[in-house]
């Protein structure tokens, strides 16, 4: 008897909880899907100067602000202190994922690109270039 009660009680907190967590997904899916500006921390970076070496740093270990601010609106990721900004040049959705992808065609010829997933705000990014390039992981929230 207690083991049927101590499942019971189980059963109902997990019932709640995954109603209380259906309820916020979609409040937070919408707000990621590019509708409102992003704040995006960068919390790992993987960097790779060729083929053989890659190591794990920060976004300090590749001169990146500590968090990203992305405003599809403005067409425009900046975050910098020293105000350097990213043009925006292409923006895509698929199946739950928010793709956002710019270039600097200046000298240093640089692509990147970030992919949100739009229900958890999980972000991961690659910055690349012809000495080499980046991983970035993080999450995004509103901002």
């Amino acid at each position: 008897m207690r083991m049927n009660t101590a499942l019971g009680i189980m059963n109902t907190a997990l019932g709640m909880v995954s109603a209380v967590l259906l309820m916020i997904t979609p409040a937070v899916a919408a707000s990621l899907d590019g509708s409102a500006r992003l704040n995006c921390a960068i919390q790992a970076v993987m960097v790779c100067h060729d083929q053989s070496s890659c190591v794990r740093g920060t976004a300090a270990t590749v001169n990146m602000p500590a968090t990203l601010k992305i405003d599809l609106g403005e067409r425009m990721v900046t975050g910098a202190a020293t105000g350097r900004t990213a043009r925006i040049t292409s923006v895509g959705r698929g199946e739950g994922r928010l793709l956002v992808q710019g270039e600097e065609t200046g000298k240093r010829g640089i692509a990147w690109d970030v992919v949100i997933a739009e229900a958890s705000g999980v972000m991961s990014g690659a910055v690349l270039s012809h000495e080499g390039g980046f991983l970035m992981f993080g999450a995004c929230s509103p901002g």
